[in-house]
């Protein structure tokens, strides 16, 4: 679906391009001076958009083109089309919101807050400020090697919106959202993501080796925390249904 074309395009470049050798050097040369040159967005609604501009569109087959594809125009009638789609967006008034209705975890989002820092570990609280709200996709799904249902709730690194689908976390309870193991992947992702500034790894480094100088909690602070940001995530609910 259109909604995939955003993950399929970074996993494209971070894995598929830097082994195929069948990309001549001199494509392969020119990709890798537009992407220095150029700032790629990286909303997925603007690749969605995009799609739409140029006629691709969501089928029963999959996506396919619904205008004359060697036309030389399309681009420009593209731009048009989404530069229209933009302002026709930003004119239209945002409808009453149903008070009945529970609001869903925004997207891009933190999941820890500034009154959460006396609740939790320094280290944790400098962690968890790494990473923002997402939505599980279906491209999620080949990469995450996940059952969760499309639209579930999640996190990712803040710095790289989870690259090529690395960086992104979908606990699918409270439990696994808690444990050890879940900080360990995203404190392992931080080091390693390229575009997270040295001074935070080095300031998180830093907070992780002073744990015996940490001021002791009171005992169950870690479960409740986490409980908390499951609701923060998902409301009240406990677990999921995974997909067959």
């Amino acid at each position: 679906s259109s909604s995939g074309i955003y993950e399929s395009v970074k996993r494209w470049l971070k894995i598929h391009l830097p082994l195929c050798k069948c990309i001549p050097s001199d494509v392969r040369d020119k990709i890798n001076q537009l992407e220095k040159a150029n700032h790629v967005p990286t909303t997925r609604q603007y690749w969605i958009d995009s799609a739409k501009a140029l006629g691709i569109e969501d089928t029963h087959g999959g996506l396919r083109f619904t205008h004359e594809i060697n036309d030389e125009r399309n681009a420009e009638k593209a731009s048009e089309k989404l530069l229209l789609s933009r302002c026709q967006t930003k004119s239209t008034l945002k409808p009453a919101k149903d008070e009945n209705i529970v609001e869903s975890s925004p997207i891009g989002k933190y999941i820890v807050l500034p009154e959460d820092e006396t609740i939790i570990t320094p280290f944790l609280y400098a962690l968890l400020r790494q990473v923002e709200t997402c939505e599980f996709t279906d491209a999620d799904r080949y990469i995450a090697r996940s059952r969760c249902p499309k639209g579930f709730h999640g996190f990712q690194c803040r710095h790289c919106s989870g690259h090529a689908g690395l960086g992104k976390y979908f606990p699918t309870s409270p439990k696994a959202l808690s444990t050890n193991s879940t900080s360990q992947n995203i404190f392992s992702h931080v080091l390693k993501c390229r575009k997270c500034p040295e001074e935070v790894k080095d300031k998180l480094k830093s907070l992780k080796n002073e744990k015996g100088h940490w001021t002791r909690r009171t005992t169950g602070w870690r479960q409740k925390f986490f409980e908390d940001v499951w609701k923060r995530l998902h409301g009240d609910l406990d677990s999921i249904q995974l997909e067959d």
